[in-house]
């Protein structure tokens, strides 16, 4: 049924595709299923559309969670969140997006989190460094 929630990017066809999956290790093998990458060394494109919504006075939470079951040496993860009008089956790494974060390992020197917002149509990258746990 995720499936029908979420929509791969046919931008590039050599994307590498996602499975449902509770992974190497888990609590319980159905309830902690999630959506996980099949393929090492590959770049993903997945996306899903909410209701729209206005935080104006409000405090806005985005939060995503990341189980690396493996010892990666390069290599991100991030989450972005595009406008509405974002075509998602042509959604790439150029496609306008308003927030993104996510981790960033490659190799002993880069660890850490990107923060970047989109303010009046520049990417501007936080100026705080945040280490992301390995």
């Amino acid at each position: 049924a995720w499936t029908h929630r979420w929509v791969e990017s046919k931008h590039k066809p050599d994307y590498g595709r996602f499975v449902l999956s509770a992974g190497k290790f888990y609590g319980d093998a159905e309830k902690d299923k999630g959506i996980q990458t099949s393929q090492d060394a590959r770049f993903y494109a997945l996306s899903s559309r909410f209701e729209p919504f206005s935080n104006r006075d409000k405090t806005l939470v985005v939060q995503f969670t990341v189980k690396h079951e493996q010892n990666i040496d390069c290599g991100g993860g991030y989450i972005k969140l595009f406008p509405a009008s974002l075509n998602q089956e042509d959604m790439h790494g150029d496609s306008e997006y308003n927030i993104m974060f996510g981790p960033d390992i490659c190799g002993p020197g880069t660890k850490k989190v990107h923060v970047i917002l989109n303010y009046k149509g520049k990417n501007v990258l936080i100026n705080k460094d945040i280490r992301c746990k390995v």
